[in-house]
């Protein structure tokens, strides 16, 4: 179609993507490598409990989201914002498990605003990466006004 871009949108384009990848990786690196670090921030009891194993289990899913947001270029449109969807639900299931959390309270209020804050956070980064990658992305399918070509005229 004339006009018309097939080519796939270059996501590395929406500031708010790198944001939350950066993100990604900073939970992954923390909660990998120094869990009982992340947990003391956090305000959650690491020793007797679950809260290590836990720790590099999200860990793993964090980078695991990191390197899909890194490798975002290579998905078709329709597969970006799905992934940026699919980002924006895991935290947000995060952040209410958080609540939940605290409304049994399971853990401290702080951990739990602590905690919420960070899931939270990261929603209102991927919905703005998704709000940003569509909107760029429908600029980029806009018609654009051409000169004619020769061919045009005949």
């Amino acid at each position: 179609m004339k006009g018309f871009s097939t080519s796939k949108f270059p996501i590395h384009l929406v500031p708010s993507r790198r944001a939350l990848t950066t993100g990604r990786f900073i939970v992954a690196a923390t909660h990998l490598f120094t869990p009982r670090l992340a947990a003391r921030f956090s305000q959650l009891t690491a020793s007797g409990t679950p809260a290590i194993p836990y720790a590099r289990m999200f860990a793993i899913r964090n980078a695991a989201l990191g390197l899909g947001l890194q490798r975002m270029d290579s998905f078709t449109r329709p597969q970006q914002q799905r992934f940026l969807a699919v980002n924006i639900v895991m935290d947000s299931v995060d952040a209410a498990a958080f609540l939940a959390a605290g409304l049994r309270r399971d853990v401290s209020r702080t951990s739990v605003m602590l905690s919420t804050a960070v899931a939270l956070s990261a929603v209102v980064a991927g919905t703005t990466a998704l709000v940003e990658h569509k909107q760029a992305a429908a600029q980029e399918t806009e018609p654009t006004a051409t000169a004619p070509s020769n061919n045009d005229w005949k």
